[in-house]
């Protein structure tokens, strides 16, 4: 068993932009300008009023730390997208393969504005519903990026400026950037073609802080008479996360307004959702996983699973809590801060004389370790095998300066206890939990929590119980596999999604 404490303030980092000034703000318009000739001229770009792009690639997961294994690819996609270059609104025809379910995922987002529908599925059997804000508002946040329209936005902006140049592949790329809409876009140009080599975001990261959300320009070409990339890549904080070859770019094709229509059922339709833009809700996308939480108020409800056990659910993710005598242990700090803080401001309210001493992450994925920055800042003790240490100390020492989190705020410091070798046990001489390493090929990190005494044990992702029941799967039949070499008496399997099901429903899935 091994112990690290992090002095989160002593950790904390220093985010420093060298400008040019304002002296030179002509100059940052003048490598614009030459941006824009080298993709044909100003009056090209602005006479584009659409695009019909056609493209095919792959996605990535983004787990940030080597320990766990390689990056391995999460999906494919093809897609048709036409964006309209003179106003807001865009139509995008998506389909993926081999999402983290293994489910094809097809889906249509029609922008218009402020509002956007989703149609989900095939034609004939397809779900529509108003498109989630914060969806929306990543969508065409990325519409920025889009080459056209990134070089037609640079130049207009007023707060254009340059910044000090950078080496790219031994080459000093000439920078500029510029604010909109509450974020920074640095625009890297290459000093030879004068095209630009790709283009930046520092955006708030629940695990990793303050982050570098960038994409990669490759392979232009001409269409219609104007250059453009027909490769890119997107990254967070160097790690790819998704990568794709355009097949086709059409410019100022005849499209009708009905092309982009928007019922006013779908209108009508209400919203408790924050518009906010977050290259997270995406990640969750690839995946063909939820993302509904983002932006709306936390659903807190606490579920009595056993005397001293509850469960605070919330619409996809829980968190279980075990009384013991004198203090409290914790499992699961999922999605983001805005899940995981009030969550622990309803266990300090429900129980104002017992600290959170421990608190037990069941793996390291980006829904499941999201919101431990919050239980960090309790003082709690972070309990995790040795293969995940690395990967929390990571996680404790980022960077929140964008968007200060629980954690950011706190003076104290941040305890990591990890072990390995058979279970750890927790016990105040009474109730006894035992947390046992259970690796498979979903997380090289992954824990399952037992309670002898009530027979419960406390699983993610692989049984996630619906209404009782367990629906057949790879991953069940692993998870029940791994789960008999255990030898535990189980009665009970709580999912940290969904809800319970019997170990004999787990069986009679994995047969």
């Amino acid at each position: 068993m091994e112990r690290i404490v992090f002095h989160h303030a002593l950790l904390a980092l220093t985010l420093a932009v060298f400008e040019i000034g304002s002296a030179n703000a002509q100059s940052a318009s003048a490598l614009v300008d030459q941006a824009a000739k080298a993709m044909g001229g100003m009056a090209a770009l602005h006479a584009i009023n659409n695009q019909v792009v056609e493209s095919e690639g792959k996605q990535f997961n983004s787990a940030p730390i080597a320990q766990l294994g390689p990056q391995r690819q999460i999906s494919t996609f093809r897609y048709t997208l036409t964006r309209d270059l003179n106003q807001p609104r865009l139509r995008l025809e998506w389909n993926g393969g081999g999402s983290a379910r293994n489910e094809n995922l097809r889906f249509v987002e029609v922008i218009g504005g402020s509002v956007g529908l989703l149609q989900e599925g095939d034609a004939k059997n397809a779900k529509q519903s108003r498109l989630h804000p914060g969806r929306l508002a990543t969508r065409m946040r990325e519409e920025k990026r889009s080459p056209v329209q990134l070089i037609r936005l640079t130049a207009a902006n007023k707060t254009l400026r340059r910044l000090a140049d950078v080496e790219l592949n031994g080459t000093q790329h000439r920078v500029v950037a510029f604010s909109e809409a509450g974020d920074e876009f640095r625009l890297y140009l290459d000093p030879k073609t004068r095209l630009p080599a790709q283009v930046d975001i520092l955006e708030d990261d629940p695990l990793e802080g303050d982050s570098s959300y960038l994409m990669r320009f490759a392979d232009w070409r001409k269409a219609d008479n104007v250059m453009m990339p027909f490769s890119s890549r997107l990254e967070l904080n160097g790690r790819l996360l998704q990568e794709e070859q355009i097949t086709s770019v059409r410019n100022n094709v005849v499209v009708g307004a009905e092309f982009f229509a928007i019922p006013e059922s779908i209108r009508n339709q209400k919203t408790d959702a924050t518009p906010i833009a977050s290259q997270w809700i995406l990640r969750r996308v690839a995946g063909n996983v939820s993302y509904q939480d983002m932006g709306r108020p936390a659903n807190i409800e606490w579920l009595r699973l056993a005397d001293g056990v509850h469960k605070i659910v919330g619409s996809s993710h829980a968190t279980i809590v075990v009384e013991m005598s004198d203090h409290l242990v914790a499992i699961e700090g999922p999605l983001y801060e805005e899940r995981t803080a009030p969550v622990v401001r309803s266990i300090k309210e429900k129980f104002p004389n017992k600290p959170i001493r421990y608190v037990v992450p069941t793996h390291h994925h980006l829904d499941h370790s999201g919101g431990i920055r919050a239980f960090m800042a309790t003082g709690a003790t972070i309990v995790t095998p040795f293969v995940a240490k690395d990967f929390y100390a990571l996680v404790a020492k980022a960077p929140h300066i964008q968007r200060p989190d629980s954690l950011a705020k706190h003076k104290g410091g941040v305890v990591i206890e990890s072990f390995g070798g058979g279970p750890r046990i927790l016990t105040d001489g009474n109730r006894r939990i035992e947390v046992y390493p259970m690796p498979t090929s979903h997380a090289a990190d992954l824990v399952v929590i037992y309670l002898p005494a009530e027979k419960l044990l406390i699983e993610a992702d692989h049984i996630s119980p619906r209404n009782g029941q367990v629906r057949a799967a790879p991953a069940v039949k692993e998870f029940v596999a791994a789960l008999d070499k255990l030898n535990l008496d189980v009665s009970t399997i709580v999912g940290i999604h969904g809800d319970s099901a019997t170990l004999q429903a787990a069986r009679a899935a994995a047969r």
